[in-house]
Order: C-alpha cells, then sequence, then structure tokens
C-alpha cells in the first residue's frame, strides 16, 4: 500500500490507512479529528485535511464529508452514483430512471440521478455526475427500501413507487413512453395490486392516468376504476393531451389510447 501512496508522508499514509480500517472510503471531519485531537486543534485538522485534499487523496462530496481516493489512483473513488446521492442528502430517496437501474429495469449510463426529498428542490455536481433533489409533500415521501451500497444505507424507491413518481413529476410524452416500456416489458416484476393501493393517496388525474396506461397494457383496472369512477372533472394525461377518453374522463394523446 506504500507504494501506491507514493505522494503521502509516513504520518498522512498511517493516518488514510486507519480511516479505512475504523471507517472505510466515505469519512466526516469528526472521525478525522478523533484521529488527531492528541496532537492537533481543530484548525490544524482543517488544514491538514484541505492539505490531503489538494494532494487528491481526500475527495470533498459536501462540508465536512469526504470520500477517500481509490488505491487505482488519485482523484478516483470506488462509490456508486447511489451512495453519493445519499451522501449529498440522506433525508431523500433514489427514484426515476436511477432507481430502475438499480432493479434492473434500466441499462443506458446515467449522468443524472434524481432524488425525492421534504426541504427543498436543488442540484449538486459532483464529478461528472449531477445529482438533482425534488421537494415532495411529506405524506407523498414514502414507500422506499434501504439497500446496504458500499458499506451504507441507500434509500430507493421501491419498483411501485418509482412509477407513480413519474406519472407525478414527469408526465409527459417521453417519460410515459418509458413507464409504458417498462411496464410492458417487465409486468412480472411489478406488484400491480400494490401499485394501485399506492395511489389512492396520489391526485385524481395521477390515477386516471395510470387506468389508462393499465388499459392500454390489457391489465385489469377495475379496482382502480371503482375509486374513481364518481368523480366528473376532467383531467389532462400530458399538456398536449386532445382525445377525450370517457371512461377516465381524461384528455390523452392518441398514441396511449387503447
Amino acid at each position: 500500500m506504500s507504494k501506491i501512496y507514493t505522494s503521502l508522508s509516513a504520518k498522512e499514509l498511517e493516518l488514510i490507512e486507519r480511516l479505512i480500517l475504523d471507517h472505510g472510503n466515505v469519512v466526516n471531519f469528526n472521525m478525522i479529528y478523533e484521529k488527531l485531537a492528541k496532537n492537533k486543534g481543530k484548525q490544524e485538522v482543517k488544514n491538514f485535511i484541505s492539505k490531503l485534499v489538494k494532494k487528491g487523496w481526500l475527495i470533498r462530496i459536501k462540508r465536512g464529508v469526504f470520500a477517500i481516493s481509490s488505491i487505482a489512483g488519485r482523484g478516483n473513488i470506488e462509490l456508486s452514483q447511489l451512495s453519493i446521492a445519499q451522501i449529498i442528502n440522506n433525508e431523500s430517496y433514489i427514484s426515476f430512471e436511477a432507481a430502475l437501474q438499480h432493479y434492473g429495469l434500466f441499462d443506458q449510463y446515467l449522468r443524472v440521478v434524481i432524488s425525492v426529498g421534504k426541504k427543498r428542490t436543488y442540484s449538486r455536481k459532483f464529478s461528472d455526475w449531477t445529482f438533482k433533489y425534488m421537494k415532495v409533500k411529506k405524506d407523498l415521501f414514502s414507500d422506499f427500501k434501504e439497500y446496504n451500497l458500499d458499506g451504507m444505507l441507500v434509500k430507493i424507491a421501491s419498483k411501485e413507487k418509482i412509477i407513480l413518481d413519474f406519472l407525478t413529476y414527469r408526465r409527459n410524452l417521453y417519460d410515459l413512453d418509458l413507464v409504458v416500456e417498462k411496464l410492458r416489458e417487465y409486468k412480472n416484476d411489478f406488484d400491480i395490486e400494490r401499485l394501485i393501493k399506492l395511489s389512492e393517496k396520489y391526485s385524481i388525474t395521477v390515477k386516471k392516468t395510470l387506468g389508462l396506461i393499465l388499459d392500454l397494457l390489457e391489465i385489469n383496472s377495475d379496482v382502480l376504476y371503482e375509486k374513481i369512477k364518481d368523480n366528473k372533472n376532467h383531467s389532462f394525461m400530458t399538456s398536449g393531451g386532445d382525445v377525450f377518453v370517457a371512461k377516465w374522463r381524461i384528455y390523452a394523446n392518441e398514441k396511449f389510447i387503447k
């Protein structure tokens, strides 16, 4: 290992080794300070950390949190996009394409990872990736699972929750096509009964859109229809929906009509 960290002094190398041994590849200021507190004050530790950051052996993910460089070379980290997304905001869950990818339902390379949280909407750049965080109502911040990735717990939306997130926040032609594609290709991977149950707390437009998609895919939508049949208001599946579907009382693009 000493041959790999050629630009580290003996003391720096020892610290890196101890941190990896005790905490893995992600550390925070307090973890580092704990190792150095006997000989250094807080400002000295901050200066020491800055030195390791400049050397490329610590990579700042967010204020006070760092990844230790991969042994393959300075500036490289062995963390997944999902782990980094959770480190940046641990009060969020990962959804949309990145979550589909986690379940093996999406195979394109992602430069943008979108998570859902309760506080605010914002973006953060890290390495070659963009991490976006969408603010949602507290009652919709639910139905995610925690998975152990890179030695940490990462919150990822359930498969059914991913579909509802798309229908709520990204209801456009491209993303609706993606939803239909995934439900068609991986029909057995989704629990349709649970999907319908989860949709109860979503808007009437989401319910109607889901019902129309289920009909398109020849999946029984009777339970969902019973829940919304008395609603006489009309909805729009997308901003450009121009064909009225009487059953669901929704204006939809023709391509989504069976």
